[in-house]
């Protein structure tokens, strides 16, 4: 099985290549436009909404979007069965994810589950997700221009030993956009900071997230 590493193309013929990958991007078709699993997500999210207005939880999507995060531990999406045949392909890349990063032999446990929703004119804050070994993003529908993901520079510390240009910070040259359609899904480790950029389409972005713990066998 293959997973592809995001490697860049720039000009000139030159390819940025990453000999230790954390970020990988894979394809699954979740079939979510006029389906089941569209009518369930909804009803999911306007529950979560409520909840969130009703606690006035401050969270991570901003601009008007809704997480299910407020209520992940009831009956996260992982375990509906509109995606009982996306988890053993999800469980799969898993594995080899972790062979990849040679990690040791533990059991791997899915603590978590949620869906983002953004409408026009929201987006995900910038954060990680702390004690995480592999996050997950599988991008259920993205409009067409409805915005990227984005990661922070994790070599921050090693950056302040070169001549950077004086707008870095300012303009935002940590930050590396990644490119996100319908049925990507991206493997990253849980602490890689990373955030999204606005939706500024008349559609809605949805966006499921999975985290993936490791515990040492006794």
């Amino acid at each position: 099985m293959d997973i592809p590493i995001l490697n860049n193309v720039i000009e000139n013929g030159m390819k940025s290549y990453n000999p230790f990958p954390i970020i990988h991007r894979c394809k699954y078709d979740f079939g979510f436009q006029d389906s089941k699993l569209k009518a369930r997500t909804m009803g999911h999210l306007e529950a979560a909404r409520g909840i969130i207005q009703e606690n006035k939880y401050d969270t991570h999507e901003k601009g008007g979007g809704t997480t299910s995060v407020v209520i992940s531990k009831e009956i996260p999406p992982h375990v509906w069965e509109e995606f009982e045949d996306f988890m053993p392909w999800f469980y799969e890349r898993i594995n080899r994810i972790w062979d990849l990063w040679h990690l040791a032999n533990m059991q791997k446990h899915l603590s978590d589950s949620w869906i983002n929703v953004h409408p026009k004119g929201a987006w995900t804050a910038e954060h990680h997700h702390q004690n995480v070994t592999v996050a997950c993003a599988a991008y259920l529908s993205v409009p067409e221009g409805s915005g990227r993901f984005m990661v922070k520079n994790p070599y921050c510390q090693y950056k302040l030993s070169e001549p950077l240009d004086y707008n870095y910070y300012d303009e935002g040259m940590d930050w590396e956009y990644i490119d996100v359609q319908t049925n990507d899904v991206l493997f990253f480790p849980g602490w890689l900071t990373h955030k999204t950029e606005v939706n500024n389409t008349n559609n809605d972005r949805y966006v499921m997230s999975l985290n993936v713990m490791g515990n040492y066998v006794n």
